[in-house]
């Protein structure tokens, strides 16, 4: 069996493992991409794009339906769910280039196809191609759908983010098992599109990472689409009734659907890797790393969803980018995730970073909102749903912040590149920002901020000066 040598090597053909081997082939070193199915990982092929792609078409027909709003005609969109399927699909296959091998190959990435096992500490050996060495081996091969040990739940069936996009007739009714983020979008997206959708989530709140405010707003929102939400409330047995899919909850009460999806949390890919063979260590939660993302195998690293941490494509990018690095370079860089945003792409959108408003104001901070109720644009367009809340410390430094509403995760980075520069919020207050657009409303959040000051000790002295010089 041949062997072949890099300098790198990248188990894992998703987002993770696409940057650690292009980084590493930038820079000078001779890298390999090991991949047992397709480029681009769960991101392209069962996350980000297709569900962003059926979250536009769920929002044009709810446009349509709500079209009066605007002074329009509203109009109930017929439409066939295998061509909004279509072109979800072709949205998919026209990012794919970007994930294309011979892109890869042209890069100087070594490109191999097959299933991957450790043989020892620095060796894998790829079915079909033979033994690949490296003293450098990132770990990239992200995660999958965790299923709850409902019983019969495997006889029943089920949908997951991994199967859904796979279907070409639209569920008539559904059960999501799960209330956070892929649950919620998922749920909306079916509900749009014509659908009865019943969310059942065990923990007493959807969206249980985001403040309670947050979350019980957009279920309220959510809610007056036809969602119906069962929380605090575990599933306890699946069946087949009557030719429908039917879930029992922990009280006994008993819902039924034509179908059923599972939401409920992701586990690390890792199965046939034999890692305990390379010395590295797996719990639970994912692979075991240090904060400079190193195993306990010095010449192994991980990156990405099969690290157990935010699963987030972003996170997975910047994580890749970390291990390049400190494989390479000496004193190494470790992660910091504080500055680290992630959204929720139902409509409106839910975006955060840093700590929660309760954790915050803890350490001290006091918490500055803005309706979009009470913001121009937003009234203009005709959607006033939502929010921005910042909480921040006494010299005016972000210590959390999130947006709930339309754009909620392109309105949140002004936010993020504050936070992560320490820029006080007296400095947001004082940006100019172009009127009348949606991110004032991060402005006037942070005008409160101002006008806090202006109540206090110094505003008082001002006011002084003020009267002097008048």
């Amino acid at each position: 069996m041949k062997t072949l040598e890099y300098d790198l090597v990248a188990v894992g053909g998703g987002t993770a493992g696409l940057v650690s081997a292009a980084g590493a082939s930038y820079l000078g070193l001779e890298a390999a991409l090991v991949e047992k199915e397709a480029l681009g990982g769960d991101c392209l092929w069962t996350g980000c794009v297709p569900s962003k792609a059926l979250i536009a078409s769920a929002r044009r027909a709810h446009g349509m339906r709500h079209a009066r709003e605007v002074g329009l005609q509203s109009a109930d969109p017929a439409h066939s769910f295998r061509a909004v399927m279509e072109r979800m699909r072709g949205a998919r296959r026209t990012v794919a280039r970007h994930d294309d091998p011979e892109r890869f190959r042209n890069m100087g990435v070594g490109v191999h196809f097959g299933a991957a096992r450790f043989l020892d500490a620095e060796t894998v050996e790829v079915e079909g191609v033979g033994r690949i060495r490296s003293p450098r081996i990132v770990l990239a091969t992200g995660a999958r759908v965790a299923v709850p040990p409902v019983k019969g739940l495997e006889p029943t069936g089920y949908l997951t983010h991994e199967t859904a996009f796979d279907q070409h007739t639209l569920p008539s009714s559904l059960i999501i098992l799960g209330g956070g983020p892929v649950g919620l979008e998922f749920a909306q997206v079916y509900a749009r599109l014509g659908a009865r959708v019943t969310v059942v989530e065990m923990l007493p709140e959807i969206l249980p990472r985001e403040d309670p405010d947050v979350s019980g707003a957009l279920r309220e929102m959510l809610r007056a689409e036809g969602i119906v939400f069962r929380t605090g409330q575990a599933a306890a047995k699946a069946a087949m009734a009557d030719g429908q899919k039917t879930i029992t909850l922990e009280d006994g009460s008993q819902l039924a659907a034509e179908e059923i999806f599972v939401a409920t949390g992701r586990k690390p890919a890792v199965e046939g890797l034999d890692l305990e063979r390379a010395g590295v260590e797996v719990r639970k939660g994912g692979v075991v790393v240090d904060d400079t993302l190193r195993t306990r195998n010095r010449k192994v690293w991980a990156a990405g969803d099969v690290t157990g941490g935010l699963q987030f494509t972003h996170v997975a990018d910047y994580m890749a980018r970390t291990v390049v690095r400190n494989a390479i370079f000496p004193f190494p860089t470790k992660v910091d995730y504080d500055d680290v945003p992630w959204v929720t792409f139902t409509d409106p959108e839910v975006a955060h970073v840093g700590m929660g408003q309760e954790d915050a104001e803890a350490r001290g901070a006091s918490t500055y909102a803005y309706e979009f109720a009470e913001l121009d644009r937003a009234i203009a367009d005709g959607d006033t749903r939502g929010f921005v809340k910042i909480s921040a410390d006494g010299k005016g430094r972000i210590l959390g912040a999130t947006i709930l509403g339309q754009g909620a995760g392109e309105l949140i980075m002004p936010l993020v590149l504050a936070k992560q520069n320490k820029l006080s919020l007296a400095t947001v207050s004082g940006a100019v920002f172009p009127y009348p657009t949606r991110v004032e409303g991060v402005k006037r959040a942070a005008d409160a901020y101002q006008r806090g000051r202006l109540q206090g000790r110094g505003g008082q002295l001002l006011k002084k000066v003020v009267s002097w010089l008048t």
